[in-house]
């Protein structure tokens, strides 16, 4: 077991109360020291722990102890990691109170060594561990799984870095202004997003002959005419029983006590359902609670980032670099500890944001073709996730996905916008998604890139198959010339093993040699996306993506939640007529549906626009 400092922790307790009522301040203050001290319990923890747990991996073993040692490490790389999750919420919860560069500091080495351990420790464990034990072991310690989510925030990116973001989406929107401009007064557009190798694609596009369409007409209205009879003959027979049914007389006084006592019972029902939703809806147990709750969570977080996020509340200065040693976080902390400072003296000139007036030909260009990505319209801590299959390395395991992405993916890239990390033998490694089509792999890719604040590029055979060679060559000048760059390409299934043919074909030399010019250039993400099974892609392609996760179908639960998360959408654009009674009917309509198919029943099911709206 470790060491706890609680003399220390101890000492600062009597100090706040000491100093809080000499100098008595905002409550602001009371939350500052609080999470500072919750902070240097953190530290000094996870410090000894370390330390037990290199102290073990050396330690030569028995054949007899072999088993007992290797469930103790385990539980310590669990605690471990729980308590880096910790110390990560923490640390961004003190830059929200306090952003000072030594609570950012903080921050940043709370993130690299989360990410670091893992994927140098975590993730070696057996994978029976990760699936089933770790799950036992933090439920054992009182915690919950919004405890152990992970999600990214924006508090870990550069000024300079957000800065140069903003600065290509206002770039962006003029080019997509001038585009509109260009295609209503010129009318040059003449080329459509069909996806040419796609069957159903082509059954939408194609014109139907007129003897097709008339029969299709007369099968519809045979059918339209067989239902209405049906119905017709069942009302016949409904009032002709109604008609031919016994009548019974009723004695006058005898019919108003009947009448007064169904009265009095609709009326109790109706009282004592009243009180029912009532209180089912003070405890969040209906829909339209649920429902108000998702989009009152959403506006306080869209009011957060107003207030302390991108472009409002305190800048937080550059910094020119961060040791990811724990000793000297605890030296900052106890430094910094009953003074807030914004650590100017450490800014240099070379650490200042970066001059946006540059050359942007390279990037109009990219936006006028039509690769640049919009913008994501839902956060990647909105996104509904749950445990998927992931691979790191030929380790193969169930992890949740969100965490699985903001541990490999968006930590490290976040990082890069520091000078320390920018270092030569550092390189982005890149990410493999398999799934059905509408699974979510492209809505995933555009939410990493608004949680990095990053340049995202998506080439997909549309565009591929319009631009040829330029397109290739457009991302690659892009790719050098911008410090942090998002490739996502789409049907990289192309690269699928063809048993038949030894060799490779004109598009798959194109795509290969484009790859590997993307893999020396540094900090650049390349996110690929297939249809098919990891397994039957080329070998090529598997050692470039040391990351690889195959997106499912959601769960029961997922489905829950993606419903109710588009009907408070649908709510919020005033486009939800009524609320579902029930959503469990929604949930069993869109059973064995992808993500993005689910999503779209849901949307246009119940909106304004659609009066079919009866589910109950």
């Amino acid at each position: 077991m470790s060491v706890c400092p609680l003399p220390i922790l101890k000492l600062f307790s009597i100090y706040i109360r000491m100093y809080s009522k000499l100098y008595p301040t905002s409550p602001k203050f009371y939350g500052t020291h609080q999470t500072k001290e919750r902070l240097l319990h953190l530290v000094t923890l996870i410090s000894s722990q370390l330390k037990q747990l290199n102290r073990g991996e050396n330690v030569p073993r028995t054949r007899m102890v072999s088993n007992l040692a290797g469930n103790a490490r385990k539980d310590l790389i669990f605690e471990i990691y729980l308590n880096l999750i910790s110390f990560y919420k923490t640390s961004d919860r003190m830059v929200s109170i306090e952003g000072s560069q030594t609570n950012l500091k903080c921050l940043l080495v709370s993130a690299k060594m989360l990410s670091s351990f893992f994927l140098d420790v975590f993730t070696k464990i057996p994978t029976t561990h990760i699936e089933s034990g770790f799950d036992e072991f933090y439920i054992s310690h009182s915690f919950t799984q919004e405890d152990v989510a992970i999600t990214s925030t924006w508090r870990m990116i550069s000024q300079a870095a957000i800065g140069h973001h903003e600065h290509h989406l206002e770039v962006k929107r003029a080019c997509q202004e001038q585009k509109a401009f260009r295609e209503s007064f010129l009318k040059t557009q003449t080329d459509f997003d069909i996806d040419f190798e796609n069957a159903e694609a082509e059954q939408e596009t194609q014109l139907l002959s007129i003897e097709y369409a008339v029969l299709i007409i007369q099968k519809l209205e045979r059918k339209y005419q067989a239902i209405s009879r049906r119905n017709y003959v069942r009302f016949v027979r409904e009032r002709a029983a109604e008609l031919h049914g016994l009548k019974v007389e009723i004695d006058a006084t005898q019919a108003a006590i009947r009448i007064q006592a169904r009265t009095r019972g609709y009326f109790a029902r109706k009282l004592v359902r009243e009180m029912r939703e009532k209180e089912l809806n003070i405890l969040n147990m209906t829909p339209e609670s649920y429902i108000r709750k998702r989009c009152a969570e959403r506006e306080r977080k869209r009011k957060e980032g107003l207030a302390g996020g991108v472009g409002g509340g305190e800048i937080i200065e550059q910094i020119e670099e961060f040791n990811t040693d724990l000793a000297e976080a605890l030296k900052l902390l106890k430094t910094h500890f009953f003074f807030p400072t914004s650590d100017l003296t450490d800014i240099k000139p070379s650490a200042l944001p970066i001059d946006l007036n540059n050359q942007e030909t390279i990037f109009r260009d990219a936006c006028f073709r039509g690769i640049v990505s919009p913008l994501a319209q839902i956060e990647l801590s909105e996104l509904t996730s749950q445990r998927e299959i992931c691979k790191i390395e030929n380790r193969q395991f169930k992890f949740d996905f969100r965490s699985f992405l903001v541990q490999t993916v968006c930590t490290p890239c976040s990082l890069g916008t520091w000078q320390k990390q920018k270092s030569k033998d550092q390189k982005m490694q890149w990410l493999l998604l398999s799934g059905a089509p509408d699974s979510g792999k492209t809505t995933w890719a555009r939410a990493i890139s608004r949680a990095c604040h990053v340049t995202h590029v998506h080439i997909s055979k549309n565009v591929v198959n319009m631009g040829k060679r330029k397109i290739y060559t457009v991302v690659k000048k892009l790719a050098k010339q911008e410090k942090r760059l998002l490739v996502s390409i789409d049907r990289i299934d192309v690269m699928k093993k063809d048993p038949k043919h030894k060799g490779y074909t004109h598009r798959q030399i194109l795509l290969r040699n484009f790859l590997s010019d993307l893999s020396n250039i540094k900090f650049v993400m390349v996110i690929g996306m297939t249809r098919v099974p990891l397994d039957d892609l080329d070998s090529y392609i598997s050692d470039l993506f040391p990351l690889q996760a195959t997106l499912s179908n959601p769960t029961n639960a997922t489905r829950y939640d993606l419903a109710v998360d588009c009907l408070s959408r649908n709510w919020e654009q005033e486009r939800l007529p009524k609320f579902p009674n029930r959503i469990f009917d929604i949930e069993k309509q869109t059973k064995d549906q992808t993500r993005g198919k689910a999503a779209k029943f849901v949307t246009n099911r119940w909106s304004a626009a659609n009066n079919k709206t009866t589910l109950s």
